[in-house]
């Protein structure tokens, strides 16, 4: 198996759809949701990319990202930002692609391909 990919967001919907994806290739899954400290379960678990549910207008969370960046447990996993906004316009520092939603599984694997961790 190619490893763990942790999910965080806080609608189950979306976590059940990119659960399922994350599964057909091959991933399993751990869920990060509100009452979760997402670093701290990243130190934890290693999985090998992190997904970030984003939709507040503006920024990605900057100090999550800052605290998975600066940790060296989870400095080099990827993080992917799942949003209906537009940041994938935008360059930011930490995160390695965007997944839109509605994401489709083959955008998933571009993804997944993307940030190296699906060959």
């Amino acid at each position: 198996m190619p490893g763990m990919i942790l999910i965080a967001a806080s609608d189950p919907n979306i976590i059940y759809l990119l659960q399922r994806y994350a599964e057909k290739a091959g991933f399993q899954t751990v869920e990060a949701n509100q009452g979760k400290d997402l670093a701290e379960l990243a130190q934890q678990t290693t999985p090998a990319l992190i997904i970030l549910e984003n939709d507040f207008p503006g920024m990605v969370d900057r100090t999550v990202l800052h605290r998975l960046k600066d940790a060296a447990t989870t400095r080099a996993i990827p993080v992917v930002v799942y949003s209906c906004l537009d940041e994938a316009v935008k360059p930011v520092e930490g995160v390695t692609g965007f997944l839109r939603k509605s994401v489709r599984y083959d955008d998933f694997l571009v993804v997944l391909k993307q940030s190296g961790v699906l060959s």
